[in-house]
Order: C-alpha cells, then structure tokens, then sequence
C-alpha cells in the first residue's frame, strides 16, 4: 500500500508539472495523505512503519514488530508523522517540517514527545 501511495503521489506530481513549488515536500505530504486516506477506507488507522530499515524488521519478531506498530498508532497524527519523518526517513527537522507545513521547532517537540510515549509504552512489554 504504501508504494502505490508513493507512485500515485509521484505521478500527481508529474500531472501538476510546474504548479509545484517544492516537489519533494508536495510529493511526501501526497503520499501520507493518499496512505491515510486508504486505511481510513479500510477502517485502520495510520502506522507509516513500511520504510523502517528491512534488516532491522527482519531481526524482530512478529509480536515484537505488532507491539511497535501499535504503539506507533496511539501517537497523535503529527507525532507519528515527526517521529516517522525524522527517524525512518532521514529527514532534518527543517526537512521534516517542510513536507508538514510547519515549524522546525514544532517538528523537533513532537518527535521527542513521540519518541518519550514510544519508550514508555515498549518498555511495559519488556518489563
């Protein structure tokens, strides 16, 4: 699902041509719209986890990878995008806040505030 929320989104971007001031943000927020929209529609919630590193997924199990996909759902909409754009895609807070329409500052906040939830709520498990 998420490749084809990326081709689509890659080919809306081609579609558009010069209307877009900045492809690459234009081109991310597309894709997580398209992405959500499409689990809206399957009535699930959004968990952007699919760019995580394979090898890193491949190492966990299958509880443990279900643990962090729920986790990551019960972080608030701009939570999960921050921590998802900042830690499995790379993105600079400048980087990240560009394809959010927002600040850097609130990007660097809510991935931390992301994060900390994340921590608290994997380590009950381990616990």
């Amino acid at each position: 699902m998420t490749d084809d929320a990326v081709a689509e989104a890659l080919a809306q971007a081609v579609r558009r041509g010069s209307e877009i001031r900045d492809v690459d943000a234009w081109v991310w927020r597309a894709a997580f719209r398209l992405a959500a929209g499409e689990l809206k529609r399957r009535q699930l919630r959004p968990v952007p986890v699919a760019n995580v590193d394979d090898r890193a997924m491949e190492e966990l199990g299958p509880d443990e990878r279900l643990d962090i996909e729920r986790a990551l759902a019960t972080l608030s909409d701009q939570q999960r995008a921050c921590v998802v754009l900042r830690d499995v895609a790379g993105l600079s807070a400048p980087e990240a806040a560009r394809v959010l329409a927002t600040t850097a500052g609130t990007v660097r906040v809510q991935a931390m505030r992301g994060r900390r939830r994340l921590r608290e709520l994997l380590e009950v498990r381990d616990a």
